[in-house]
This record gives structure tokens, sequence and C-alpha cells, in this order.
């Protein structure tokens, strides 16, 4: 026992180094050194031989060639992240917003007491959708953290985990029996240099390794894997929210790069605000606008460099709306060579409809000094 909790820590700790030529087929003798310093301990090239067979997940010892052993030597390192990259999965960055609507109205149906929080009863009791059963097992496979409400974050995220999940094998189902075999599962996932990550991927949804993925099992070991080492369902789609903003704010950047006035100009909502600290007042952004114009318009002609950068403290919001604040850096350089920095604390409150984030109120607070702007390094936005 002791020899074989021996080989298990060498397993994960010491790379194998191979001499074998090129392709050249392995033979028995050639693994004894591997691990050993000699080739008298026979006793212990017998057990590893067997713990090689487990280890290699069905590989032929007699056949495996030298990059073949390197290969699988590689796949125990292999990521959940890789796994699903290699099925073409993209969870929830894969969710687009009108689908991410859908999933909330569906949500908010079910929710009939509004507070944000499905329980057993408004969603399998009264649910009107499928089976009591089926229901049941949705709500357990949503309620990630087993508190006994599905929150609306947990909700979404099983909805997209488990409706991605659902494409993509029936993407697979040739012969439309809904289940798959391991040949329609290598047919859709292998290409050149690719058929070891399909056998990984495989054997992980085929739990009861009966060689057939049936959607019940197969659901629940997408679910296991989709969530695996992850965080949270609500930090998750926090992440989802902010992935989304900084790349508005990485437009808003580029359009006061580029002097791409009606780029900027759509990213302003039609009613939004633009609050003033400095001179303590307030007016629609439409005249905020039409004073910024000329510098945009300089901008392009090459009259002037101008960019703005954006450092968040504080990110609040849903799907549909968010509350950003932080400070941004505004710097203008003119024809002359003057330059002028602008450091600034803001806020801003925007909202998601169709056509993407818009500002409705931007409140440009107070000037920021140099080191609260470096504080603000490890939260860069994507403008920079």
């Amino acid at each position: 026992m002791s020899l074989l909790m021996d080989i298990m820590k060498m397993k994960s700790n010491c790379p194998i180094t191979l001499t074998q030529p090129e392709n050249q087929p392995l033979k028995a003798d050639d693994f004894s050194h591997l691990f050993f310093p000699t080739r008298a301990l026979g006793i212990c090239f017998a057990l590893m031989r067997i713990f090689l067979v487990s280890y290699m997940s069905g590989y032929s010892l007699a056949r495996l060639t030298s990059d073949e052993l390197n290969e699988v030597h590689q796949l125990k390192f292999l990521t959940t992240k890789q796994i699903f990259e290699h099925l073409g999965a993209q969870l929830e960055f894969g969710l687009s917003f009108e689908k991410h609507l859908d999933y909330l109205r569906h949500f908010d149906r079910v929710d009939t007491d509004s507070n944000g929080n499905l329980t057993k009863w408004e969603f399998v009791e009264n649910g009107f959708y499928l089976t009591p059963q089926a229901r049941r097992g949705i709500f357990h496979a949503s309620d990630e953290n087993k508190d006994g409400l599905v929150s609306q974050e947990e909700y979404v995220l099983n909805r997209v985990i488990t409706d991605e999940a659902k494409w993509i094998l029936q993407g697979m189902d040739d012969d439309q029996n809904c289940h798959i075999n391991r040949a329609e599962f290598f047919a859709h996932t292998s290409t050149v240099g690719s058929d070891s990550l399909s056998k990984v991927a495989f054997e992980k949804l085929d739990t009861d390794q009966d060689g057939i993925l049936r959607m019940p099992e197969y659901l629940r070991a997408w679910g296991a894997l989709a969530r695996e080492g992850q965080q949270p369902a609500k930090a998750r789609m926090d992440v989802l929210r902010q992935h989304s903003l900084d790349n508005f704010w990485s437009e808003v950047s580029r359009t006061v790069r580029e002097g791409d006035f009606e780029g900027y100009a759509a990213t302003c909502h039609p009613e939004g605000v633009l609050v003033s600290g400095v001179s303590n007042t307030s007016y629609p952004l439409t005249r905020a606008l039409a004073r910024w114009k000329q510098g945009f318009t300089d901008t392009k002609s090459g009259l002037m460099d101008a960019s703005v950068e954006f450092r968040f403290g504080h990110r609040r919001g849903d799907a549909t709306s968010a509350h950003e604040q932080g400070i941004f850096r505004y710097k203008s350089k003119k024809e002359d060579g003057e330059v002028q920095i602008s450091l600034i604390h803001f806020e801003a409150l925007l909202v998601r409809k169709d056509a993407g984030w818009k500002v409705l109120m931007e409140y440009q607070k107070s000037a920021a000094s140099g080191a609260e702007w470096e504080a603000l390094a490890s939260t860069r936005s994507a403008s920079e």
C-alpha cells in the first residue's frame, strides 16, 4: 500500500522524461526506469504497470508510443475550462442580452411575491410547466448554495448551463435517439491532435461508464463541471455584467481617442443628465454634448490629441442597470504642445436596452489626486 502511495505522489509531482526515439513503440522494460532507478524491482514495476493502465484510462501499453505517453501525461493537467472550450461551450459569456431578458421575465412570472427568490412552493408546487418531478430536479440543480431558495442569479446561471448543454448534445445526436454514443461524440469533437482531449471529456460526462451519454446523466455531470471550482452564481453574474460594462467604457475611450462624436453621443441616454459638483448644477447631457463637440472635431481633424481612461472603486447593478463609481483621467494635447490632464471623481448611472448600455446620469463630483488615481490601479477597466 505504501508503495502505491509513493507512486501516486510521483504521479502528481514528477514529470515523465522520455529518451525513446520519436514515435517508437515503448516496450514493457522501457517503463521500469521512469520512476525507479533499478530494473531489479520486478514487483514495483508490476504495480506501476497497473497504475499506469488506470492512469491512461484505456490506453494500451503494448502499442503506446513516446509521443502518446507525453500526450497522456499532459492530460492530467487539463482544466475544466479547456474541456468546455474543446466542446464549444461558452457558459455565461455566451449569454446574449435578449436571452438574458427572457430568463429574467420567466423568473419574474414565477416569483409571485417579487422578493427576488423562488421558494419550492413557487417553483415546484405552483409551477406551470413540465412535471412536478422535473421542476423539483431543476430547483435542486439551481439552488447551488442549498439554502432552500433559488435567487435570480442562481436561476439564470442554471438556465445558461443547462440550455447550452442541451444544445451541444442535441447537435451530436445524429440518429435523433436522445442519447449520444462514443462514436457520435468523437465524430463531432475530435480533430487532428484532439482525440485524447475528447476521450477525457467523454469520460468525465459518462459518469456510469456505459459508453452512452443520456440526457439526465449528462446534464448532472455537465452542471457539476460548470460549477467546479467556480464562484457563486451572483459573483459570476456580476463578473458578466462588469465585463459588458468594461466593453462599454472601452468604446467611450475609443470615441474620445478617435474624435468620433456620433459614437460618443450614442453612449448617452437621450434623456441623460450631467451633474457637476464643481459648479453645483445639473443639466441635460444633450447640452453637454453640444459644448464638447468642438473637442471631438479638433481631435478628428488632427488639431489635438485626446484620451480618457476609467478606474472604479465601486460597481453595483444587475442585468439592466448599473451604478459605477470611480475616477476618470482625461488628457488632451494641442498643436502647440500644451498638455492638460484632469482627474475627476465621478459616478455614472446606466441602463441597458437592446442597443446596449447608456449613461442616464453622469455626476462629475470633484477633482481627484494622482495618489487616488494610483490607488485604483488594480480596478482599472478595459479602457486602459
